[in-house]
């Protein structure tokens, strides 16, 4: 769940987050390779779509999107996205998420679980395009970190990195 950006651009109402929704969908080549990933594994994962709406007073209002497991969908909160740029990153690290959510794997546990698809998710999504290997590595550390944080509490940041080095070289669908 990328966290609100400090961009100061105003913010889209669900009416334009949807369009640019639609043009990430149409034009990103990596939305794209995760969608079909996803339907091959499970049909079902994505059932309810992807949508823009508002997040205000919910506990996501803080975030850019997220997957919802239970109900089978990826939410865009509109009042926190503020660019295409922002939408297509949002859309990638969660369709991460959702792909995690539709294959097997073996954790010790479900926080180890959820590092993973953080790590995949910020390595692949938000901090993709840092060419500086230690930048990008404290990128995707911190992000993976916070996220974790909401499930795990204090052992958040030992758990991402017990799992670091085996998430981040997890590239699938893109291998």
């Amino acid at each position: 769940m990328p966290i609100l950006t400090t961009n100061h651009a105003p913010s889209f109402s669900e009416q334009r987050c949807t369009e640019e929704l639609q043009h990430v969908l149409n034009n990103s080549s990596k939305a794209q390779t995760l969608l079909q990933s996803i339907f091959k594994l499970n049909k079902r994962t994505l059932v309810k779509g992807i949508t823009c709406r508002s997040c205000a007073g919910t506990d996501q209002q803080d975030k850019c999107g997220y997957y919802d497991i239970q109900y089978k969908r990826i939410v865009l909160c509109c009042e926190n996205i503020r660019s295409r740029e922002d939408v297509e990153k949002t859309v990638v690290h969660e369709l991460v998420h959702a792909f995690d959510a539709s294959r097997k794997g073996t954790f010790d546990s479900l926080c180890h679980l959820v590092a993973c698809g953080e790590v995949r998710a910020s390595a692949i999504g938000q901090c993709n395009d840092i060419k500086h290997e230690g930048k990008k590595k404290d990128c995707i550390l911190r992000d993976a970190i916070n996220s974790t944080r909401e499930h795990c509490g204090a052992n958040a940041e030992k758990v991402v990195q017990q799992v670091y080095e085996k998430c981040v070289r997890d590239e699938a669908p893109f291998t």
